[in-house]
């Protein structure tokens, strides 16, 4: 599957756009494209869910856009292999391998020099916040994750722990259609970041149609007025 995304990708976008980045597991791609403004903010590194892919329409590939004229470089990437993800095992093999992808494009952004954020969607935000408390990834400026959840209940819950046990600033947005999973657990969250005194974490929920241009647009807005609230 990941090979039939890259060939699309690579017939549908700029050569310039799709960069190949190597792990101990291999090469995979990313989609780079530079802020189109006078400054340069830094980074973000975007990162989909794990059953799609680096222009994911399910908010994604317009942010890896429309974040450029706010001054942000854009970095997808492809995640790993949805073969690999496996609950039962604690998702290990998995996440190693998202942690590897994560680092090479964290070397990949450091080229650009200045801030670096990371923007993650679905299961890939629940793991990467248990890389973060783990301390196993170097913490970037800020977090956003978009709809974070992992399907089983223990395991959810337990992302509310990771989520207050990491001291990056965090943005939490969701959208009530989101699976339940996504939205069972928004409350313990809460509670749990302020029992931890977590100094910067907004938690968001949107309305509205399902991914449509309105909730595209409000996202954007809700990062950008966000980081501009922590200086970034």
């Amino acid at each position: 599957m990941q090979q039939l995304w890259q060939q699309d990708l690579q017939r549908q976008l700029l050569s310039t756009e799709v960069v190949e980045l190597s792990t101990d597991d291999g090469n995979f791609i990313v989609l780079q494209r530079e802020a189109l403004t006078s400054f340069n903010k830094g980074t973000a590194i975007l990162v989909p869910d794990w059953a799609e892919h680096p222009a994911s329409p399910h908010y994604i590939d317009t942010l890896r856009q429309q974040l450029n004229d706010h001054g942000w470089h854009t970095l997808a990437i492809m995640a790993p292999p949805a073969v690999e993800f496996n609950l039962e095992q604690n998702a290990t093999d998995y996440q190693r391998q998202l942690a590897e992808r994560m680092l090479a494009a964290i070397r990949q952004a450091q080229l650009q020099g200045d801030n670096i954020i990371v923007i993650a969607k679905g299961s890939n935000a629940a793991l990467l916040n248990r890389l973060y408390a783990a301390e196993q990834l170097e913490p970037p400026a800020a977090f956003i994750m978009l709809g974070a959840y992992l399907a089983d209940v223990n395991l959810n819950r337990e992302l509310a722990n990771d989520i207050a046990g990491q001291s990056i600033p965090t943005l939490d947005i969701s959208h009530w259609r989101d699976n339940r999973f996504a939205n069972a657990n928004l409350k313990l969250r809460q509670q749990l970041v302020n029992r931890n005194l977590k100094a910067q974490y907004r938690q968001r929920q949107l309305t509205g149609t399902f991914y449509d241009a309105d909730v595209h647009a409000w996202v954007l807005k809700e990062i950008t007025g966000w980081l501009n609230s922590i200086g970034l």
